[in-house]
Parts: structure tokens; sequence; C-alpha cells
């Protein structure tokens, strides 16, 4: 045992960059911490507990022992690491501890869950490898978990290009929950991540389908879930500090629900732009309302060059005018989105009774979606500006500008002779 223990005491040591003094101070000396790692000593509890305070984890760790209180403290420690990520901070290095710490103590359920944040935020090409780990992990649980990292996977190759994919993953998973296991949070990823993929695809009326489905199950905006996760987290701790570990464990899962939903609050941002796509159909106030919670949530261009443009056709110009002008800061010169705003400032001036700026906008607007072969703005801006031009009895100009616009949406020209 003492050799054991000596082990695990060297690997937790090194991985956090200690050295024996540095884990002796104050209490011990380093000689007897090298006496300990070489199994020549056998270490007092007051010695395993110190050396587990320094160290950053439980007695049971260095025993190689868990209680249930222990797995508890592991995946509130987790889940604290995972509200970190939610925040903006970068805890990586303190959640891959925390997966390696579920491994090496048979916790595949916790350890997947790590690897999962960790897949989550990561921004490398370490990610595939990070989602493999996650359903290895995960691979014997029970379905709302295992689920959990495939809906990730099919995600991350929606946004690789390889959608139809990703989309078939994510459409089996769905109707096997539906089939057996239900489990809201999971039933609210796959509705979110199939609107997103529908977005992606073209496919409006079905996305709005999906982004229904999630919204409704959803609890609440970022403010409310974020009042919850922090009173669950205080639940958590109050029954594990009056020893009632198991509501501790219950309460504890809940708050990983909670957690998982406000990551899902980008997807949900999207899924309110989907809805309000097929909404401006027939509820106009509706679809302003769903595209200004969704820029409140997941600022987006498509989402406040939408959002101008439904506030210009209910005639809020001014409303439409200071989204424009945001937008133009924020949207790069060489951006597919540059044409759109080039469209919409064109629209809008023509709203304004502008007409010089209105035909200035929409030229605009073709130059440049000729270069990013946006062919919808092409269409509609020569529209737009082929009516401009007939209203005002330049019929010829109108002409040239339809022909330009026909070629520029691959129309072969006429030849002399033909």
């Amino acid at each position: 045992m003492s050799e054991e223990v000596g082990g695990r005491l060297r690997r937790l040591r090194a991985e956090r960059g200690l050295t024996q003094r540095e884990l002796a101070e104050p209490h011990y000396t380093a000689a007897y911490v090298s006496s300990v790692e070489t199994g020549a000593r056998t270490p007092s509890g007051d010695a395993l507990r110190h050396f587990a305070t320094q160290l950053g984890v439980d007695t049971g760790e260095l025993l190689g022992v868990t209680s249930p209180r222990d797995d508890v403290r592991l995946e509130l420690d987790i889940a604290m690491a995972a509200s970190d990520f939610l925040t903006g901070k970068c805890p990586a290095p303190k959640m891959r501890r925390l997966a390696r710490r579920a491994e090496r103590i048979g916790r595949a359920r916790q350890a997947g869950l790590a690897w999962l944040w960790l897949a989550r935020y990561s921004e490398s090409d370490d990610r595939p490898r990070l989602i493999a780990a996650a359903e290895a992990a995960l691979s014997e649980d029970v379905p709302p978990y295992r689920e959990l990292a495939m809906a990730l996977r099919a995600n991350v190759l929606i946004g690789w290009g390889e959608p139809h994919h990703g989309m078939h993953l994510l459409r089996t998973a769905l109707d096997a929950s539906l089939d057996g296991y239900p489990h809201p949070v999971l039933l609210l990823t796959l509705r979110g991540y199939l609107a997103e993929g529908h977005l992606r695809l073209g496919e409006t009326a079905q996305a709005a389908q999906h982004a229904s489905e999630a919204l409704r199950l959803a609890r609440g905006d970022e403010e409310i879930l974020t009042e919850l996760t922090e009173n669950q987290r205080r639940l958590v701790e109050a029954y594990l500090d009056g020893g009632r570990v198991a509501d501790a464990a219950t309460a504890v899962s809940v708050l990983h629900d909670l957690l998982h939903e406000r990551a899902l609050r980008p997807v949900l941002a999207r899924c309110l732009f989907a809805r309000a796509l097929v909404r401006r159909a027939d509820d106009l106030e509706g679809a302003l309302a769903d595209l200004r919670a969704s820029k409140a949530a997941a600022p987006d261009h498509a989402v406040t060059l939408e959002l101008a443009d439904l506030c210009r056709e209910l005639g809020r110009l001014d409303d439409a005018a200071t989204l424009l002008a945001e937008a133009a800061e924020a949207i790069p010169a060489d951006s597919p989105y540059s044409a759109s705003l080039m469209f919409q400032r064109g629209s809008l001036a023509l709203a304004r009774g502008d007409l010089e700026a209105a035909e200035a906008g929409f030229a605009h607007a073709i130059d440049v979606a000729a270069l990013h072969d946006a062919r919808g703005v092409v269409a509609a801006s020569v529209d737009k500006a082929g009516g401009l031009l007939l209203d005002q009895g330049r019929v010829e100009e109108a002409a040239d500008l339809l022909r330009r616009g026909l070629l520029l949406l691959g129309a072969e020209e006429d030849s002399p002779g033909r």
C-alpha cells in the first residue's frame, strides 16, 4: 500500500509542477516526502490530509479509493470548471486534470462529461480527439449521456461542411431519444443542432420547426439560467455540508443539466433567428421580438441585417439606420455580408425617398455581390434598382442593368449573329 500511495503522490506532484519541498512545507520536510514516494514510509492521516490539500485532491485519491461523497465532489468540481468556460475563463488545464482523475478512479461518466466540456470549447485541431475521448468514456452509459457526445460530433461535422452526415446522426439520435430516453436537455440539444443544420442548408421551414421545439423546451434566458445555476450549486454544497450525500448526488446532476443548457445559448439564438424568418410571413411583431432576443443572446451579422430589414419594413427607419451603422462597423469589407449591407442601405435610402442614395446603394451592392458570388443579393439589387430606373423613365438604363444582372447570374450573352 505504501508503494501505491507513494506512486500516486509522486505522479500528482509532478503533474502540478511541485517540488518535494513545496509539497512538504510548512509541516513536513522534503526528505519525508521522498521517503513516502519511494514507499519507505507510510504517511500518517495528518500527512495524507496535508498532501491532499496541497495537491487539490481528496485523500481518497491518494489512497486509491473514493466515497460517494468524493464522487459528488468530483462532479461539482467539473461543474465549476464548466461554469468558468461559460463565463469566458479558460479552465482547460483544470478540466483536463479532472477528466484524468475521473479515469484513474474508474468514474467513466464524470470523465466523459469533463472531456465533453473540453471538446465543446476547444478551438484547436485537438477537438476530434476530445470528442472521441468523451464518446469512449460514455460508450457504456445510458443514452442521454452517450448521445450528448454524439450530438456534439454531429454539430462539428455540420460546421466543417459535412451537413448531411451530421444531420443523419442527429435525426437518428432524436428518433431513438423520443422512443426510449426523452431526456429534456438531450432533446433540447438535438432540436437546436437540427435547427442550426437546416439553416446552413437553407431549409428555413424545417429549421423553424425544430427551432420552435427547442425554444419550447428551454427554461429561460441567460440571466434566469445563471441564477438557477448558482442556486443549484449552493444546494449541492448545503446537502454535502449536511451529510445528505444522496440528495447532493441528485442535485449535482440537475446542476450539470443547467450548465449544458447554458452552453446552448448561442444555438438557441440561432433558433430564434430561424423562427423569425418564418414568422415574418404573418407575424411581423413576433418576428421582431425573436430577432431582438437572438441579437441580445449572441450577436450575429445575419441577425443584425435581418433585424434592420424588418425595422425598415415596419417603418422604423431610425432603428434600421442605427442597426446598419452598427453592422457597417462590424462587418469587414471582404465579408460576404458586406453585399447584403449595401443592399440594405439602398433599401433604407429608397424608403426615405432619397433616390440618388438608393441608386448608388444598389449599384454598390451589385458590384460587391458579384465579387462574392452572392447571387441572391445580385438578383434583389437588380430588381430594386431596375424598378427605380423605370419609375424615372430611364428605360434604356434599366434594360442595360437587367442585361448585366442576367450575365452575373450566369446567362449567356447573345452573339451578334444570334
